[in-house]
């Protein structure tokens, strides 16, 4: 089958001729064939927020990045034409990718309706590169015939509007205006820089792999344990021996099965059949398209895990059918080598596939053909079959220590894979990784979860892609906002302390008040609060948002008189005086001190630090060259510190350092410990703790990516011992900051393991299920296991 071009798997059409497609990490793009044009530099020089980036270009196709959103064409021909309002904000997001794609030297080609998503960040252009040649003013006529077709006819437009469409639409391409003339007249227009143009209701596209898993979670479990089962059966290999899709009888599927099995596999069909993931109809199966091979992450270590056996049970399953519908006839059956290799898998090679009742009487009845041939070596293998047919050969016999070797290893992989976002589950499993093997791999965990400093983890459950997170103060109550409703939970017992539905508006950024009562939800045009203390709602505080799209962020004044906001990508920022109910420092980059009193501002050779309880103005012309989103206050006041390229640096108020060598490596967002000891640094995967006093690095930890370049956020607690650090997908650690939590060195395996098993008795039957669901689950805790001699 047709399942891949290039580096990329096909999944389902767009429209025309763009496919959505995977790479081999299971990365979403978008898929156009096409010739694209000769220079293709131009295309990969387009940056902008309203234009789908090219990524990739070949001779016959064009990768570009994945946008969800909903065409225009399709907004308009379900909703109808767009009000005046709209219209100016579709316009100048449109002339705002036109002038970056003209002004980077290249053309769009194939602008109209369909090539524009609507999508929560406003409108982008979809579709650079792949249209035929033409020129920029080509594209500003598409302009003027795509504001046209928004509001149902030229006639519909205003006098400003109808004046700027008439121009793009003039037949002499000479006399058509630039794509940046056409933005600055817009901007000229209040409505043109008033909110966004939103789809005209949620978008919802999920990932073929984030559909997949949603599917499966959805299953009872015994539902879920056949999931492999099918899916493994309808994977097969091409000539050049890569992953392909196979058509694979619905009868095969359920043959050999319980009638509850069989019900079962029919209800996995059923489900990822109406979801559009399995082809089917009475006699066939098929995967919908190859791209579910690498979208879905699950399945993708499913595979891996069975390759190599793969081809093996492919061969005995085809011989099982044709022995069956022969008549079992002895002339079908495996015999030598081929019945040697057959039975090594079933015992030893299988991790998510279980023998069908006719493959196991298929290799049964192969090793009674032997045995009656005489052959000795039959004898040794007899006792396989005997396994097989129960199913749990790896229960038993030599069998038993190379699966259980194989499976530490496994385990050992998923303990160092999981560590990053819960540190606990992976001390589980590493010791369950020791406990059925000593390998090397599984010593090596277990050394790791001794030394690693994290005590404890927790994630919300609620979390999705477009969750926002944030941490209170002392790092004990995290705010969610998902889907629309808010919740509080409590970091160390994973309680939910509070919930209530939240703005109709879309939320940019929410930040805790220093005081940790108060919530502050950023949105587009408004701020909003809500008093998390007082059973009430969420209540409009001011009319001050962030309007434009990109990455944000919020945050309150150390004493809590400030309420900051930034849009990054646009250089939006503002701070709000919430004493005066008043906007402050406008215009200026500032960072505020302990208690509201000190302030920096950030002007180049005109920097100077504001007492604002004295109105004592210094200058501070040693701040022109600081980054002062990676500049923070010392608890007392007295320095700061300043993340700059050559490491972290502290300073005075005047401007001398106080470190003889900047604190190493350098980080992003710094953030002090009550009592000054330590200073933590952030980025967007990793948190370093420090001892100011040494420069010593006590902390440097891989932490779950917090997504883009977005820092992850840390907090001390009250203590100074601990740091909470928040990152991606709603995950909180706690992590001692001295980088000792259990001991300073790896201890013998045996004691680390019975530590384990000390504190937490091993994984849960649930745990095991989902984390090995290869192995029936054993209580490795009782009794202690002894080390090896």
């Amino acid at each position: 089958m047709d399942d891949r071009l290039g580096g990329y798997w096909l999944g389902i059409r767009l429209g025309g001729r763009t496919v959505e497609a995977y790479d081999e990490s299971g990365l979403r793009r978008a898929l156009t064939q096409c010739v694209p044009p000769e220079d293709t530099e131009p295309l990969r020089r387009v940056k902008s927020l309203h234009v789908a980036a090219v990524v990739e270009v070949a001779a016959t196709y064009l990768i570009s990045e994945y946008v969800e959103g909903r065409s225009l064409r399709q907004a308009v021909e379900t909703r109808g034409p767009y009000s005046a309002d709209d219209l100016y904000r579709l316009a100048a997001a449109a002339a705002t990718a036109l002038a970056a794609i003209h002004e980077a030297g290249a053309v769009h080609g194939a602008l109209d309706p369909g090539a524009v998503l609507l999508t929560d960040d406003g409108p982008r252009l979809v579709g650079l590169g792949t249209g035929d040649a033409g020129g920029p003013a080509d594209d500003v006529r598409a302009w003027g015939l795509l504001l046209a077709f928004a509001a149902g006819g030229l006639a519909e437009l205003d006098l400003a509007l109808t004046d700027l469409v008439t121009a793009a639409l003039n037949p002499d391409p000479e006399r058509r205006p630039g794509a940046r003339q056409l933005l600055m007249s817009l901007l000229d227009q209040p409505q043109s820089q008033q909110g966004r143009l939103l789809p005209p209701e949620p978008v919802l596209d999920p990932p073929l792999g984030t559909r997949a898993e949603q599917l499966y979670a959805a299953l009872s479990r015994a539902e879920q344990e056949l999931v492999p089962e099918v899916l493994l059966r309808l994977v097969g290999m091409d000539e050049r021996g890569d992953d392909t899709r196979v058509t694979v009888r619905r009868a095969e599927l359920v043959a050999g099965r319980t009638p509850e099995q069989a019900a079962a596999i029919e209800r996995v069909l059923e489900v990822y059949g109406e979801a559009g993931l399995l082809a089917l109809d009475e006699e066939n199966v098929v995967m919908g398209c190859g791209a579910l091979l690498r979208a879905w992450p699950r399945l993708h270590e499913w595979l891996d895990a069975e390759r190599d056996g793969l081809a093996v049970h492919r061969e005995l399953a085809r011989a099982a059918r044709r022995w069956e519908s022969g008549g079992r006839r002895a002339a079908d059956l495996f015999h030598d080598g081929t019945l040697d290799r057959a039975l090594a898998w079933a015992a030893t090679g299988r991790r998510h596939v279980t023998l069908g009742g006719d493959e196991q009487a298929f290799l049964d009845a192969g090793l009674t053909s032997g045995r009656r041939r005489g052959r000795r070596r039959w004898i040794v293998a007899a006792s396989v079959a005997v396994a097989v047919l129960a199913v749990a050969i790896w229960q038993y016999g030599s069998a038993q220590g190379k699966v259980d070797e194989a499976m530490a290893r496994v385990a050992a992989t998923r303990a160092e894979t999981i560590r990053p976002s819960d540190p606990v589950l992976a001390r589980k499993l590493s010791f369950t990784s020791w406990a059925l093997a000593p390998v090397p791999e599984a010593e090596r965990q277990l050394a790791k979860s001794d030394t690693d400093p994290v005590s404890g983890s927790f994630t919300d459950p609620t979390a999705t892609e477009r969750s926002l997170h944030t941490l209170s103060a002392d790092g004990r109550k995290l705010a969610a906002l998902t889907d629309g409703v808010l919740r509080i939970f409590d970091t160390l017992t994973g309680e939910q302390l509070a919930t209530t539905p939240g703005p109709a508006e879309k939320i940019r950024a929410i930040a805790w008040s220093s005081l940790e009562r108060d919530l502050a939800l950023v949105g587009i045009e408004r701020t909003y609060f809500w008093d998390t203390t007082s059973g009430g709602g969420v209540k409009v505080k001011f009319a001050r948002g962030l309007s434009q799209p990109g990455r944000h962020a919020a945050w309150f004044s150390p004493g809590g008189a400030f309420l900051f906001a930034e849009g990054s990508e646009y250089g939006e920022r503002w701070a709000w005086n919430l004493g005066l109910g008043e906007e402050e420092f406008a215009g200026r980059f500032v960072v505020v001190g302990p208690d509201d009193r000190r302030v920096l501002e950030f002007d180049g050779r005109r920097s100077v630090i504001d007492d604002l309880h004295t109105g004592r103005v210094s200058p501070a012309p040693w701040l022109e060259r600081m980054p002062p989103d990676y500049t923070v206050f010392s608890p007392d006041g007295s320095r700061v510190a300043i993340a700059g390229e050559d490491g972290v640096q502290l300073y005075d108020l005047t401007g001398v350092p106080t470190l003889s060598t900047p604190l190493q490596p350098s980080s992003g967002t710094l953030r002090f410990s009550p009592d000054g000891k330590y200073l933590a640094g952030t980025d967007s995967d990793r948190v370093r703790v420090w001892r100011v006093a040494s420069g010593t690095l006590t902390v440097d930890r891989q932490v779950p990516l917090a997504g883009g370049d977005r820092p992850v956020q840390a907090v001390f607690d009250q203590s100074s011992a601990g740091i909470w650090v928040l990152a991606g997908r709603g995950t909180v650690l706690s992590i001692a900051a001295d980088g000792v939590y259990r001991a300073a060195a790896p201890v013998p395996a045996a004691r680390s393991a019975e530590a384990i098993c000390a504190d937490s008795g091993g994984l849960s039957r649930d745990e095991w299920a989902r984390h090995l669901p290869e192995l029936p689950y054993r209580d490795l805790c009782r009794p202690p296991r002894t080390a090896p001699h």
